[in-house]
């Protein structure tokens, strides 16, 4: 079954919510009747995970989570969780955990390429897993499914390592004695949404890799990777 719009519609969706959020901006998420039937359509062992947190949750865990430089800052930027560069010679290239790297610098040039202004929030981190989600939205609206492809095999693979990230900072969350129990919860509640957000992130690129139709029904139905 071919790729259709509606998987453009679920990354449009979900890739706002990897970001740092006004309160303005996730009341417009949280007004959404369309979110309660992704979690629906993600099935029993996603939906529940992808039910939205409260506002006062998500500032609480996006300020330590999605904030760059926090001590439990786990950002979704592709270049972290790879070598900085694979160019012969580079001082840094095998470097893990630095921005700017190849994959930023190749899109980078793609968003150049198509005219399309990275927003001054994102000027260190153009392979943000926000931006490459509407990126790939995008080529997806446009009906190019061949680069949509293209895009997932070279800027989609990390996408477990960086769930491995957050399951360490929850360990973390977890043994730090020190927390509060307030702020503990509203911590573990935002890593176990942002995974869940990942694994569904995952399954959609999966499918656009794949061809299928990433479709509300067909994740209703079971075609799931």
């Amino acid at each position: 079954m071919p790729v259709t719009k509606n998987t453009a519609s679920l990354l449009s969706l979900i890739a706002p919510l990897f970001s740092y959020l006004k309160d303005e901006d996730y009341g417009h998420v949280l007004q959404n009747a369309a979110w309660q039937d992704v979690r629906v359509a993600a099935g029993p062992s996603l939906g529940e995970a992808l039910a939205l947190p409260a506002w006062e949750v998500r500032s609480s865990f996006q300020n330590e989570l999605l904030v760059p430089g926090m001590p439990l800052a786990a950002m979704p930027v592709e270049s972290l969780y790879k070598a900085w560069s694979a160019q012969e010679g580079n001082a840094f290239g095998a470097t893990r955990g630095l921005y700017l790297g190849d994959p930023a610098r190749h899109l980078g040039a793609v968003y150049e390429q198509l005219a399309i202004h990275v927003p001054e929030a994102f000027a260190s981190m153009p392979d943000h897993l926000t931006l490459e989600l509407e990126l790939l939205a995008l080529l997806l609206e446009a009906g190019n499914d061949a680069a949509a492809r293209q895009l997932v095999t070279d800027h989609f693979d990390w996408l477990g390592d960086y769930d491995a990230a957050l399951a360490d900072r929850a360990d973390m969350v977890a043994h730090n004695g020190a927390l509060v129990p307030a702020r503990r919860r509203n911590l573990l509640d935002g890593i176990a949404f942002l995974r869940a957000l990942t694994a569904l992130a995952n399954r959609i690129t999966l499918s656009v890799l794949d061809g299928r139709d990433a479709s509300l029904r067909a994740y209703a139905q079971g075609d799931r990777r």
